[in-house]
């Protein structure tokens, strides 16, 4: 049988592909990537899916969320949504409304957490709290 003998410099070129590929899909939270490509609606249609009964979810931080926030949203923030998925069971084929505070942060990446786990009808509110507020519809304080 005869051996394979490999240049250093193509060592190092499987090692780095390897290593690659074993952690595919690992992205850090402050990752240049873009943002996965979910559905986004605008604060009129989002409104609309509101006053027919949609589940509003604030993935934003508690602490701000407690300074302002849509009225009648549940504050689950992005950090702990995965794991409380099994609590949102009821509503997997609710519409569901998903903001942060601009609308590119962290609520793209909630939508897509939702779908991805069966939440066909969630979407992200594409202009965030901050479009929200500056179109002068209501806000509720704590």
């Amino acid at each position: 049988m005869n051996a394979i003998t490999l240049h250093p410099r193509h060592v190092i070129s499987l090692l780095l592909l390897a290593s690659v590929i074993a952690l595919g899909g690992v992205a850090s939270r402050h990752s240049t990537l873009p943002a996965p490509i979910v559905r986004e609606v605008s604060v009129q249609e989002a409104q609309a899916r509101m006053a027919v009964g949609a589940i509003v979810i604030d993935v934003r931080e508690k602490a701000v969320s407690d300074r302002a926030h849509l009225p009648g949203a549940l504050l689950i923030p992005i950090e702990v949504l995965e794991a409380r998925l099994d609590k949102l069971q009821l509503a997997k084929s609710a519409d569901i409304v998903v903001y942060c505070g601009d609308g590119s942060t962290v609520g793209p990446r909630a939508a897509s957490t939702l779908n991805r786990a069966g939440y066909s009808k969630a979407v992200n509110l594409k202009s965030g709290f901050q479009g929200w507020a500056a179109a002068g519809l209501p806000v509720a304080r704590n």
